[in-house]
């Protein structure tokens, strides 16, 4: 991940990517719990949908395998208590049984909660070409 500057707004950005990629290669699922919405919409580069629900079910029975995970060019902008950023992702994958490799553009929101700090609300990702 990268800073293009110094802004707080960047920073709390890089560093809010670097918990979730550390989590999914930690493939700590629970702690990726708390830093996720219950009521995420998370569309994945390829315009498949999930819930928080169904992603998570993916993750826990193997269907979605995250061999490898990075978010390059990491930038945000705050709107209050909602931070939008955007990225790219260079993933290594296991859907199913088939084996890929994903590079992709992503937007993601994440809201900071009274009690439970920032999470992700919404992710779009697309493909790069």
């Amino acid at each position: 991940m990268s800073k293009d500057n110094n802004s707080d707004e960047i920073d709390l950005a890089v560093a809010l990517e670097r918990t979730r990629r550390d989590l999914l290669r930690s493939k700590d699922f629970e702690a990726l719990k708390k830093i996720i919405s219950p009521r995420i919409v998370y569309v994945h580069s390829t315009g498949g949908v999930d819930t928080f629900e169904s992603y998570f079910k993916k993750l826990e029975d193997k269907t979605l395998v995250y061999v490898d995970v990075d978010y390059l060019d990491v930038t945000g902008t705050l709107f209050g208590s909602a931070l939008i950023l955007t990225g790219k992702m260079n993933a290594k994958l296991i859907i199913g049984t088939e084996q890929k490799t994903v590079q992709s553009l992503y937007m993601a929101t994440w809201i900071k909660e009274p009690i439970s700090g920032w999470v992700m609300c919404g992710h779009q990702g697309a493909p790069r070409l």
